[in-house]
C-alpha cells in the first residue's frame, strides 16, 4: 500500500515537495521462515496491502528469513529494501532456542548510520541508527537521526517471568536515556507484557529520564483482562487453536508495542508521530477469545488480508504512520506517475497522473466505505474539509485496473 508520491521531473534526480510520508510496521513473524516454503508468500500478502518503509522484525530464526523478506518488500516496491546484518543471539549462549530481531528500511528513504547488539541475560536487544537521505545532506553534512530499538522480552506470566522483562527493559532504556536530549527514538516489539501496572512498562514510560518513551494509545489497564474496553488494540493471538506453530487462545493480548519518545509526539516539522494513525492491523476491536478470520465482519482490512494474517503469524502488526518535511534525492525508479499532495492535508489534496490517460481516484475509509469515485485526465482538486480527522485511502485506477494506493491523513 502507498507508496511515496512525487511531483515528476523527468530525466534527472527528484526532489519530494510534499510532506514525506514515513510508513512503520513492527511485526512478530513467529519463527520465520520455520514452517514452510509458503509462508513468504503469505507474509507477502500482508506486505503488499501495507508495505512499510521500515519494518522492525522479531522472531527470526535465520539469515535466510531475514533475507527473504527483504527480497520480498523489494519485489513488490518501486525500490530497494535492505536489512540490517545478521548477528546470531548472542545473549544467553546455553538457550536452546535463538531468536533474533532486526529492521528493514527503504533506501530511497533511509541510510544506516550505526547499528549494534545490546546483550542482557536473556535474549539480544537489537539498536540501529537511521538517517534520512537529505537532498542537502552532501552539502550540509547534517539531516534528521532516528534510533530504534527492536526488542522481544520474556514471556509468559508470573514474578519470575515479570522480573526478566523489567530488566530487559532497564538495560534498554538506559540506553537510550545515553543518546543525546530531544532524540527522535522509536522502541518496538513483542513485549510480552500482559498489564500497564507491570514493571517493565512503567518503567520504559517513566517520565522523568532523558529522552522519555510515550505510548502512542494511552490506553492503559489489564490488557489481559476480558472487561478491558478497547479489544481493538490486542495483537495476539490470531488463532484460538494453535496451528503446526505458535499460541492459541485467541485474540487477548496486547504484547506487540512500539513506543516513541517524547521528541516524536511534539510535531516538529523535521520529523514527528502522525497521530491517529498507530493500529493493530486486522483487529476490528469483535475478535476476542475468538479466531481472527471468525470475526464480525466489518473489518478494517479485505478478508483476504485477514486471512493472511491468521495463517503468517500469531501475532497482528502494529503500523503507525511518521512525517517530515525533509526533501529527498530520489532516483529516478522511485517516480510514481501520480502525485497526491499535500498528505497530510486540513484541506484540500491535488492528484496529478502524468500518463495522459483517463484516471479514476476513489477515496474510502479504512473500512471500505467508498466516500468519493473521481475520473480526470491530468489533474484535480479534491476539498476534504468536511471529513473528520483520521486516516483515509485513496486508490488511483486506469482502466479499471488499481496502479497505486496511498494512505491519506486528514489533520
Amino acid at each position: 500500500m502507498k507508496k511515496l508520491l512525487l511531483l515528476a521531473l523527468l530525466g534527472i534526480s527528484q526532489l519530494s515537495s510534499a510532506q514525506l510520508n514515513i510508513d512503520v510496521l513492527s511485526y512478530n513473524v513467529l519463527n520465520f521462515p520455520n514452517g514452510g516454503a509458503d509462508r513468504i508468500d503469505t507474509l507477502k500478502k500482508v506486505l503488499s496491502y501495507y508495505t512499510p518503509d521500515l519494518m522492525l522484525v522479531q522472531e527470526l530464526k535465520s539469515e535466510a528469513g531475514l533475507q527473504s523478506i527483504t527480497d520480498a518488500l523489494t519485489e513488490i516496491s518501486p525500490v530497494t529494501y535492505v536489512s540490517g546484518n545478521w548477528v546470531s543471539q548472542q545473549s544467553n549462549p546455553s538457550s536452546s532456542w535463538k531468536l533474533q530481531q532486526n529492521i528493514i528500511y527503504n533506501t530511497e528513504m533511509f541510510s544506516l548510520a550505526e547499528e549494534s547488539v545490546i546483550l542482557t541475560d536473556y535474549r539480544d536487544i537489537n539498536y540501529f541508527k537511521l538517517y534520512l537521505n537529505d537532498v542537502d545532506l552532501g552539502m550540509t553534512m547534517d539531516t534528521v537521526y532516528l534510533h530504534v530499538y527492536v526488542t522481544h522480552l520474556k514471556s509468559s506470566q508470573g514474578a519470575a517471568n515479570e522480573l526478566i522483562r523489567y530488566e530487559m527493559s532497564q538495560i534498554m532504556r538506559s540506553e537510550i536515556e545515553g543518546l543525546p536530549a530531544n532524540s527522535y527514538v522509536l522502541c518496538g516489539g513483542d513485549f510480552n507484557i500482559y498489564t500497564s501496572t507491570e514493571a517493565a512498562y512503567q518503567h520504559l514510560i517513566d517520565p522523568t529520564v532523558n529522552n522519555f518513551l510515550e505510548d502512542p494509545i494511552n490506553m492503559p489497564g489489564n490488557w489481559h483482562d476480558s472487561g478491558f474496553p478497547n479489544k481493538e488494540i490486542l495483537t495476539q493471538s490470531t488463532r484460538l487453536t494453535s496451528l503446526s506453530d505458535g499460541a492459541g487462545g485467541g485474540i487477548d493480548d496486547r504484547f506487540d508495542f512500539v513506543l516513541h519518545s517524547e521528541a516524536l509526539g511534539l510535531g516538529n516539522t523535521d520529523l514527528s508521530y502522525v497521530d491517529g494513525t498507530y493500529d493493530a492491523l486486522g483487529n476490528n476491536g469483535t475478535c476476542y477469545n475468538q479466531d481472527l478470520t471468525n470475526c464480525t465482519s466489518v473489518g478494517n482490512v479485505p478478508d483476504s488480508i485477514i486471512s493472511a494474517l491468521y495463517y503468517c503469524s500469531d501475532h497482528l502488526p502494529v503500523v503507525f504512520s511518521l512525517q517530515s518535511d525533509v526533501a529527498l534525492s530520489v532516483s529516478e525508479n522511485y517516480l510514481s506517475e501520480t502525485s497526491i499532495y499535500p498528505n497530510p492535508t486540513s484541506s484540500k489534496i491535488t492528484i496529478s497522473n502524468s500518463s495522459n490517460d483517463n484516471i479514476r481516484a476513489v477515496l474510502s475509509d479504512l473500512k471500505g466505505k467508498i466516500i468519493s469515485s473521481t475520473e480526470f485526465l491530468n489533474e484535480i482538486s479534491l476539498d476534504l474539509a468536511e471529513l473528520k480527522m483520521g486516516v483515509y485511502l485513496m486508490s488511483i485506477y486506469r482502466d479499471d485496473e488499481l496502479i497505486e494506493q496511498e494512505r491519506i491523513i486528514r489533520n
